[in-house]
């Protein structure tokens, strides 16, 4: 009896190590995950609209479509100034998790959006992929969600729900453009909810 007992429990601890440790540490390598783009304020009319929604085009596949309108190049005479908010654990956005003020937007955005910027300067038709942006409109039939999470930002943060605001403002500190999106860092073997 004692030799089975034995034989079963080396059986169950060698099945269990064959998993994966999966630990679930508040923060480390994630896996971005965008929900939402949107304007901050939809009343108002800004020089610079981005007009972005998400459509389901398959059950796995997500694509983001809609325009883009400058009605003054997008170039490195504008400020960004990013305000990160992170979902609190009793609900409700908790702001200033992160804040980013740079001068040269188009440069640093460029440089902060990795390959993400080359999938959208391609997917919106726009006739360059050097800062400025020329006035026009640009339209996208479609770009897959997942090609556009591939983002030059820090490789480990803290895992949660967030919401990045970014203002666009010219040299007489007048927003230009204000777009909001929502986001979620998820532990790399995890599944979006």
């Amino acid at each position: 009896m004692l030799i089975k007992t034995f034989g079963l429990i080396l059986l169950f601890s060698s099945s269990q190590s064959e998993k994966n440790f999966m630990p679930n540490l508040p923060l480390g390598e994630y896996r971005l995950v965008i929900d939402k783009v949107y304007p901050c304020e939809t009343t108002k009319n800004h020089l610079i609209q981005f007009n972005w929604y998400f459509s389901k085009k398959t059950p796995i596949i997500t694509e983001l479509k809609g325009n883009a309108t400058l009605l003054i190049p997008f170039d490195d005479t504008l400020t960004l100034n990013g305000n990160l908010a992170s979902w609190g654990s009793t609900g409700g956005w908790v702001p200033n998790a992160y804040i980013l003020n740079t001068k040269k937007a188009c440069s640093n955005v460029k440089r902060l959006s990795g390959n993400a910027w080359f999938t959208v300067i391609e997917g919106f038709n726009v006739p360059t992929n050097k800062c400025p942006i020329p006035v026009g409109t640009y339209i996208t039939s479609g770009i897959d969600k997942k090609k556009i999470e591939d983002l030059n930002f820090p490789k480990v943060y803290f895992y949660g729900k967030y919401k990045a605001v970014m203002r666009y403002t010219n040299l007489n500190n007048e927003v230009v453009d204000c777009t909001v999106a929502e986001f979620s860092l998820i532990r790399p073997w995890e599944t979006p909810i």
